[in-house]
């Protein structure tokens, strides 16, 4: 069977994230601990913005520009006054919400943190009240995924599975020797696999026994290795459905031709109704 699944993502979701090795992107105290472009707590109603995109601080291995988001761990350290922290991308409208709310005289007080970058791979801590020095370390991040790299759309299952061709209908014909019925022709969009059907009514005139062939076949004559039989007994005028099912192998571009190629091997018969369908899928 044939599964469809859809997992496209737009922009700037998070779709897919990569663990890496932690690293210390900034720590606004001052040397010997300073971190960073900043050696300054961030005082009341401040902001502290960070780059993320590239290497810097101590995160020597680049965080690629498709990062759209940041797994973070976030220490506030000496606070002056009791407040809270709020982490969010670099110009975007600062939330209502917090990440952490340090307090004077505690121990430093970290907290994981998921932030958005924006399109420079920047984000923002803010601070509410007195004065605050951070410590960020990176843990992992987020990057856009289409996962239409494992699974069909629906669009290409439709492009690559839909084609088929079919040959049928009203027909009543005398058997002969080796007669090609029906033919149907398919141009592989892709390399796969071409399911090849056939069916028809085989018609006994008059008493005498009858054994009647079909094959499905690329050639003209029968293939005595995908053989259909009937054989029908002597005294009665008798139909019976004769069919099969055969598959081959396409390649991408090439034209496949297969034929349905019946004949009356014994006694005299009519062939009707015949079909030949043949329904391509990708490997």
């Amino acid at each position: 069977g044939i599964n469809i699944a859809r997992a496209t993502i737009g922009s700037g979701e998070r779709t897919s994230f990569v663990a890496i090795t932690p690293c210390r992107l900034a720590d606004s105290r001052p040397a010997p601990e300073n971190v960073g472009t900043r050696n300054t707590p961030i005082g009341p109603d401040g902001t502290f913005t960070l780059t993320a995109h590239g290497a810097n601080g101590l995160c020597t291995t680049p965080i690629p520009t498709g990062a759209t988001a940041l797994s973070l761990n976030v220490t506030a350290v000496g606070p002056t006054a009791a407040t809270y922290l709020t982490i969010f991308p670099a110009g975007a409208t600062l939330p209502t919400t917090s990440n952490l709310n340090p307090t004077p005289g505690q121990p430093p007080v970290p907290n994981a943190v998921t932030v958005d970058v924006n399109a420079s791979g920047q984000f923002s801590i803010f601070n509410k009240f007195g004065s605050v020095n951070v410590i960020v370390d990176i843990v992992g991040y987020y990057e856009d995924h289409n996962h239409n790299d494992l699974y069909y759309t629906k669009a290409e299952v439709d492009a690559r599975v839909s084609v088929a061709a079919s040959e049928g209908g009203d027909q009543f014909a005398a058997l002969a020797a080796q007669t090609v019925y029906r033919t149907v022709s398919i141009l592989p969009p892709a390399n796969g696999t071409v399911i090849v059907s056939s069916s028809a009514y085989i018609r006994q005139i008059g008493d005498g026994a009858i054994v009647a062939r079909c094959s499905i076949t690329q050639n003209i004559t029968t293939d005595f290795a995908a053989l259909q039989l009937v054989d029908l007994s002597v005294g009665n005028t008798e139909s019976e459905v004769i069919g099969g099912t055969r598959g081959y192998d396409v390649t991408d571009g090439v034209m496949f031709t297969v034929n349905l190629v019946c004949d009356v091997f014994s006694g005299a018969a009519n062939l009707s109704d015949s079909w030949l369908t043949a329904v391509y899928a990708p490997s």
